[in-house]
């Protein structure tokens, strides 16, 4: 999920986790509000973030897992998302009145 552009070529490549690591390390060494925050609170966010915007496929492959198992664990539908569908669905049908 780690990707940096080389400055010199602008390629963009994956960054190794240790690499990521020491860079979020040093990032938020010295800002009190993240202290305790993880890199991998990160790689979760963003998995969850992104699961409704994009195939499941596509992001298992963004976070590098091997098994569709472990990406299908950041699917989840929260409350907000089933009243959301379920609106979606009724405005969908004929004749339907709140």
């Amino acid at each position: 999920m780690f990707t940096a552009q080389q400055p010199k070529t602008g390629v963009v490549s994956r960054l190794s986790y240790r690499m990521a690591h020491k860079s979020w390390t040093s990032l938020i060494g010295n800002i009190p509000e993240l202290q305790g925050v993880k890199l991998h609170d990160l790689r979760h966010t963003f998995a969850t973030e992104r699961v409704g915007l994009m195939g499941i496929e596509e992001l298992r492959a963004l976070m590098g897992h091997e098994s569709i198992q472990t990406t299908l664990r950041y699917q989840k539908v929260t409350p907000q998302r089933a009243e959301k569908v379920a609106q979606m669905a009724f405005s969908s049908l004929p004749n339907f009145s709140e």
